[in-house]
């Protein structure tokens, strides 16, 4: 009997990382890739997703799962950067849906903010998250997010010089 509850579990376990890996995989990689560029954020995104399957039936009794996976994937940069003691530039790969023209001096201008301010304004503003939603992802205060956001979008329009007085 103990045996059949344990395939259970493990099925029941399956069916809710199913349903949530999807939509939260993307999120994840939309965030990781803001913070860290596309390359690190992707192998970022994919260790924190191999993490996940791991360890689905901790995560699934998570408060914030998809939280909890941005920092997997942000520990694992870091122990990678002490290994090659080199530090990657940011690189920016626009996610076009409407074939918009993005600006190169846009990129140049977002690799200039800090981590924080780049992850806030891209999550907000390229993506359409709300700031509490990425308040929840990034496990900070709304005020923090709203800092990073106007404090990023002030220095984006000095880089741009489009300062107004």
């Amino acid at each position: 009997m103990a045996a059949e509850d344990d395939v259970a579990r493990t099925h029941a376990s399956n069916d809710w990382f199913d349903g949530f890996v999807e939509p939260a995989s993307v999120t994840l990689r939309r965030a990781l890739v803001a913070r860290n560029g596309v390359q690190d954020g992707c192998e970022a995104a994919a260790e924190a997703l191999a993490w996940a399957w791991e360890h689905r039936a901790e995560l699934e009794a998570m408060a914030n799962p998809l939280g909890y996976l941005i920092r997997v994937g942000q520990s694992s940069l870091r122990r990678d950067r002490r290994h090659r003691r080199q530090r990657r530039s940011f690189d920016i790969e626009p996610h076009v849906e409407d074939g918009a023209r993005f600006d190169a001096d846009l990129f140049a201008g977002l690799a200039r903010l800090t981590p924080d301010q780049r992850t806030a304004v891209v999550m907000v503003h390229m993506y359409g998250f709300s700031y509490r939603d990425v308040a929840s992802l990034l496990d900070v205060s709304d005020a923090a997010v709203t800092n990073h956001v106007h404090r990023g979008l002030a220095r984006l329009r000095q880089l741009l010089g489009e300062e107004r007085s």
